[in-house]
């Protein structure tokens, strides 16, 4: 796994979204460029479709709460129409590159972290 560049990680809010408001219910969208190793995260109400290609590779993710906890929900689209050992290829991948997208996320939206030590 790399560790985060931050100079190649680039970050747009969305219409409703603040430095640090609102928590619950604030989605990130984490994309990135083949060509150029660029993270490109979106924060909104709502998740970027406008950001995602047919390949898939992005990770999704939204503070929710349960029994009064916080919790970040993160979503990758593994399965697809590419079949079992495309699935179990892109699983390996995902797992192996998930702590950098969460790192990204949390660097990416540091305001609300340091608003919110509690996330």
């Amino acid at each position: 796994m790399t560790r985060l560049n931050p100079d190649k990680l680039y970050v747009e809010y969305r219409d409703g979204v603040t430095l640090t408001e609102p928590a619950v219910g604030r989605k990130y969208t984490l994309t990135h460029s083949d060509v150029t190793a660029e993270l490109l995260l979106t924060i909104g109400l709502s998740f970027a479709f406008d950001k995602i290609t047919s390949v898939r590779d992005e990770v999704l993710a939204e503070w929710r709460v349960n029994k009064g906890k916080p919790y970040l929900y993160v979503y990758v689209s593994v399965d697809g129409q590419t079949g079992q050992y495309m699935a179990a290829f892109r699983n390996a991948i995902f797992r192996r590159e998930l702590p950098l997208a969460l790192e990204a996320i949390v660097y990416g939206d540091r305001s609300l972290y340091q608003a919110y030590p509690v996330l």
